[in-house]
């Protein structure tokens, strides 16, 4: 708890720990997967990450800008807050955050309380077992005594790997803030919140998905996700990800939709965005439901790549971006505006020229034409 105290309005030690490493391996998050590499080299680049430092923190990594843009939808109720990390530097930046977990500080105490209370219930049901049934237990033990012994000392390995492997990934856990126990079924109370899901589905308890439940227990307006989604992802064969499941993805843009998207700092398996999403109106046409989506909420879909951005040049009689050509032509649109303005009062200007050219010459034809009879009359 002493390392949550340290924490300032501008500290984010998580992101720090993520750069250090990026400049003491350059290259290697998006390296490690190069099917060129050798496996020696693909071993050594896995093992360099410390899985550790993600269970001590979050999975995803926040960033400044994550962490404004979620404050711009605040207040915020987080479901599967985890160790609170997310939370407690939003609270730091002034966000009013209601954090939720299946699983909070006090767990861990209790479960022991539970086991030791268990293994006192199994010791003594034993000890009851073998004294009511000790001779024919004797017996069995002196048939079978050589078939067993190879088993017993086979099962005894497999613990003890079990029991390193175990000790190899356990940590101290670190909670930043206070994370109430809950489930989605307390979102009901918090529909004028915007609802903050950060890798909300691990299955670790259950089968079904919590990120699920959570949006069909959330009446609010507003969804913001931490995580992979579909396409966005490195782990295969499924292209769902694996910070949430399908059917919530499915649910998530059927019934919202996504105004905005940013990318986060990842680590070599992940590709973590953050999105918001606005829950969508919909309307019956014809027969048909459809979504009205404003023009002010519908995403750019302008998406290219580094080795393809060129190909947005195409085209384009200009030879600009296409994304770069939007706010031009509202430019060039008030130029145009300007140059009819101008174009209209030179034009006006010109007419009244003309009119009174017009006139004058009018003008001069009468007169010439008062003055040729006297003219006449004394040649007569």
């Amino acid at each position: 708890m002493a390392e949550a105290l340290e924490l300032t309005a501008t500290s984010n030690p998580y992101l720090d720990f993520y750069r250090k490493f990026v400049h003491e391996h350059p290259g290697e998050l998006t390296a490690v997967f190069d099917p060129e590499l050798s496996d020696e080299a693909r071993s050594e680049m896995y093992a360099a990450l410390d899985v550790s430092v993600a269970m001590k923190y979050s999975w995803a990594i926040p960033d400044e800008r994550a962490l404004q843009i979620i404050k711009h939808y605040g207040p915020i109720v987080e479901m599967g807050a985890g160790s609170g990390y997310w939370a407690r530097l939003l609270q730091l930046r002034g966000v009013d955050v209601v954090a939720y977990d299946l699983h909070v500080a006090g767990d861990d105490d209790e479960e022991t309380k539970e086991e030791e209370s268990d293994e006192k219930e199994n010791g003594k049901a034993a000890t009851s077992g073998e004294e009511s049934h000790g001779d024919a237990e004797e017996t069995q033990e002196s048939d079978g005594e050589e078939a067993d012994e190879e088993p017993d000392e086979e099962e005894e390995v497999e613990e003890e790997e079990e029991e390193e492997d175990e000790e190899e990934v356990e940590v101290e856990q670190v909670y930043w803030t206070e994370v109430l126990k809950g489930t989605p079924k307390d979102l009901r109370k918090h529909a004028d919140r915007a609802l903050f899901l950060c890798y909300p589905d691990d299955f670790e308890d259950s089968h079904e998905s919590m990120a699920m439940a959570s949006l069909c227990n959330y009446a609010g307006d507003t969804v913001i996700h931490v995580g992979e989604l579909f396409g966005h992802t490195l782990c295969l064969p499924g292209a769902w990800g694996r910070t949430s499941s399908e059917e919530f993805q499915t649910h998530l843009a059927t019934v919202y939709h996504k105004v905005l998207q940013v990318p986060l700092p990842s680590w070599h398996s992940s590709m973590d965005t953050l999105t918001v999403w606005k829950r969508t109106k919909s309307s019956i046409t014809d027969g048909g439901m459809y979504a009205f989506i404003p023009d002010e909420e519908r995403i750019d879909l302008v998406a290219a790549s580094p080795s393809t951005r060129h190909l947005l040049l195409l085209g384009n009689s200009e030879a600009e971006p296409i994304s770069a050509t939007k706010s031009k032509k509202r430019r060039r649109g008030k130029n145009k505006a300007k140059n009819a303005l101008a174009e209209d009062a030179e034009a006006s200007e010109q007419s009244d020229n003309d009119g009174s050219k017009a006139q004058s010459s009018q003008n001069e034809q009468s007169e010439s034409k008062r003055k040729k009879p006297g003219k006449q009359a004394k040649r007569s």
